[in-house]
């Protein structure tokens, strides 16, 4: 089937999926969602349950809550550090160039914060481990691969390249103790005026959701989760939502051309997706999708997505400008309108005050026992699928 025929097929297919997704969206209050717990028949469901009941409700909403590690580059944690990791016990950290010095350190910071966090005996599970290692100008670790960048991949268009690269990424990834890359970029690129025009595989659908769906395919062939991005596309947007608030305005057909790649993630088994912080004036003119009931409908109904949904940095400015709201309310936002994982990038004195807030939600009823625990089984469901569950050897390295 050649690249026209292919989006007129998506078009015809993913705009009456969008249409569906979007009756009855405008003005309306923002409840508790609740999309369904995943499919117990999966043993690593049945695993994930049965660890889920034995965490009491602090440490279910720790596993919510993805931080970073600011301003860490030796090769062990600092006394305070350690401290707050064994009393937050997050359900994952995402490392930034800042943390990393040389490969043998960076191995050796990822050791010594999951030792902390099990220091808090939440469990038997390690941490989720992410970091954005796309390719490109968002590289953190400058001497691992993907060593070429999305647009050269995309120009180059053979995906079976593409796949390596990705493969080889997630090795890397993996000897570091790194379990998830915040990768590939679905956004389409539509144009020099466009702010992902440089991380893009290309402007065709076909050909970006080809690329998207052999990147998800190398990075979890040797078990490094993928992460989508970013739901559901930021190609049409002029502004980075970290620096400033991000309005989309794309017609239902474009946005039916955004939204193919997503779905060829799907298709291709992607663990996670990422949702932005955009405005889609189309979905949800109120809210950024990452606290928009709407977009998580369209993705778990429309795509049929189960997996781990994580927002974008609940610290961008873009964030905070579309939200109207502070960092840890936001947290309650966006686990109540549907994602899985709320990602920090500050300090871990917020992720403390985060994980109150969710605490604070249930019990107060702003936020469901439901709605929580549904989120709590994927995370934990994930780190199963990734061997950091019980009984695996994860530790960084291993």
């Amino acid at each position: 089937m050649d690249a026209r025929r292919f989006d007129r097929t998506a078009r015809a297919a993913l705009a009456a999926a969008v249409v569906a997704a979007a009756i009855g969206l405008a003005a309306v209050p923002a409840p508790t969602i609740a999309f369904g717990a995943p499919e117990v028949d999966d043993p690593a469901t049945a695993v994930a349950s049965a660890a889920l009941d034995e965490l009491s409700l602090v440490d279910r909403a720790g596993q919510v809550v993805m931080t970073s590690l600011p301003g860490e580059r030796g090769a062990v944690l600092t006394s305070r550090t350690r401290r707050q990791l064994a009393r937050l016990r997050p359900g994952g950290v995402i490392v930034f160039g800042e943390n990393y010095r040389s490969r043998a350190q960076l191995t050796r910071l990822l050791r010594s914060a999951q030792a902390a966090a099990r220091a808090g005996s939440a469990g038997s599970f390690d941490m989720l481990v992410s970091i954005d290692q796309e390719g490109g100008v968002v590289k953190r670790i400058p001497t691992a691969p993907p060593f070429n960048s999305h647009p050269r991949l995309g120009a180059l268009d053979r995906v079976d390249v593409t796949k390596r690269q990705a493969a080889a990424t997630a090795v890397a990834l993996r000897r570091l103790g790194i379990t998830m890359d915040l990768a590939p970029v679905a956004d389409l690129d539509e144009g020099p005026r466009r702010v992902m025009r440089e991380r893009s595989f290309g402007r065709s659908s076909f050909l970006v959701s080809r690329h998207v769906a052999a990147f998800v395919r190398g990075l979890q062939s040797s078990s490094v989760a993928a992460a989508v991005k970013h739901f559901p596309g930021f190609g049409g947007a002029s502004v980075n939502s970290d620096d400033a608030l991000a309005t989309i305005t794309r017609t239902r057909t474009q946005l039916a051309f955004d939204l193919r790649p997503f779905q060829a993630a799907v298709a291709a088994g992607t663990e996670s997706v990422m949702v932005s912080h955009g405005v889609y004036r189309w979905i949800d003119r109120r809210r950024p999708a990452s606290t928009s009931p709407a977009v998580y409908r369209m993705l778990r109904r429309d795509l049929g997505f189960d997996g781990v949904a994580i927002t974008d940095s609940l610290h961008a400015d873009g964030f905070g400008a579309a939200a109207r709201t502070s960092v840890p309310v936001g947290c309650v936002q966006v686990i109540r309108a549907g994602a899985d994982i709320a990602l920090l990038t500050g300090s871990l004195t917020d992720a403390l005050r985060c994980r109150a807030q969710l605490v604070a939600a249930v019990r107060d009823g702003r936020l469901s026992r439901a709605r929580l625990d549904e989120a709590a089984v994927r995370v934990l469901r994930l780190k199963v699928h990734l061997g950091a569950g019980p009984g695996d050897a994860t530790q960084a390295g291993g």
